[in-house]
């Protein structure tokens, strides 16, 4: 019969002892890097990326399971219940929808908007794919992000499908088949930020591009969080649609403050996994694509697109106008 742990030489309780505090040790830090995500967006990466914590978890749990030190009882079970926690906390984002979806049909009644948002990455290697996808895709507006270097002239190249363009600084645009009531930037360029105003069922109706910052650049992101949340309340009295790359997943802290930020606007892309796409890895890991929408309007056929050439994968809906 194989001794328990506590017979087994002193060796074997030396090396259990030190795993098992080492463990415990590497536990309280990974829930104090999780827990410091609420002030410090570039901690929060930890809670975004949700293989980290799972596995950061496991492997703790693994550790206390596995090495059984004398007298060390209670600090293990402690130990083991909170990297359970830990891992299950951040599973239901292990969840999210894996592949892509079908594009979204034209309404029937033809009064819904078909919107897609779109990072087209400055180091996109098949320009011409993404291209195609939008040209193909026949959308009435379409969100777009990192149009730049071999992408600078996609705009232009999809002028006949899209005729009407907003262009601005630090690759945002929007381009529509609609026509403008008016157009712009950010009015003090420091938000990479394009807009443009359309009417829509009879009211005007604002639509909005923008590129956050990495949470690892912390200063620039929580910058532009606040800088965009002003312009999202400068214009709270009419009906808005945000979409872009916000670098915000929904397994952290930073999310749920975007949210307070962005209020009275909600998000509508939920459960997406859109970086990095199939041309980076197998599959995506996480959702940072997002669109938001106003009050009174109402959104389905929410999802995402197929790879179409980018690190990203372009996030679809339809939109329409509704009483709740």
């Amino acid at each position: 019969m194989t001794p328990t742990p506590s017979r087994l030489p002193a060796a074997y309780q030396i090396l259990a002892w030190l795993a098992c505090m080492g463990a415990c040790l590497g536990l309280a830090l990974v829930i104090g890097l999780s827990l410091t995500g609420r002030v410090y967006p570039k901690a929060d990466v930890f809670n975004m990326v949700w293989p980290l914590p799972v596995l950061a978890g496991a492997t703790v749990f693994t550790t206390l399971w596995v090495f059984k030190a004398k007298g060390l009882f209670a600090l293990r079970a402690i130990g083991m219940a909170l990297s359970e926690a830990l891992v299950f906390l951040a599973l239901p984002y292990a969840q999210l929808v894996p592949r892509p979806e079908a594009l979204p049909p034209r309404s029937e009644t033809g009064e819904a908007l078909r919107l897609i948002s779109f990072n087209m990455w400055n180091l996109n290697r098949d320009p011409d794919a993404a291209i195609a996808f939008l040209r193909e895709g026949d959308f009435d507006v379409v969100f777009l992000q990192e149009v730049g270097g071999a992408l600078r002239g996609v705009p232009a190249s999809l002028q006949e499908t899209y005729p009407y363009q907003q262009r601005c600084r630090w690759g945002a645009a929007v381009i529509s088949r609609l026509p403008l009531l008016e157009r712009g930037c950010d009015p003090y360029e420091t938000v990479p930020v394009a807009f443009i105003e359309i009417e829509f069922q009879g009211a005007p109706l604002r639509l909005t591009s923008t590129h956050f910052a990495r949470p690892t650049r912390p200063d620039l992101y929580q910058y532009h969080r606040e800088q965009l949340g002003e312009l999202i309340t400068d214009h709270a009295h009419q009906s808005q649609i945000l979409a872009g790359d916000f670098n915000t997943a929904e397994n952290g802290f930073q999310m749920r403050l975007l949210a307070d930020a962005l209020a009275p606007l909600e998000r509508i892309t939920h459960g997406l996994r859109t970086w990095p796409s199939e041309r980076v890895l197998p599959l995506p890991v996480i959702g940072i694509d997002h669109i938001w929408v106003s009050e009174g309007l109402c959104a389905s056929y929410t999802g995402a697109a197929a790879d179409a050439g980018s690190d990203h994968r372009p996030v679809f809906t339809l939109v329409e106008r509704c009483d709740a």
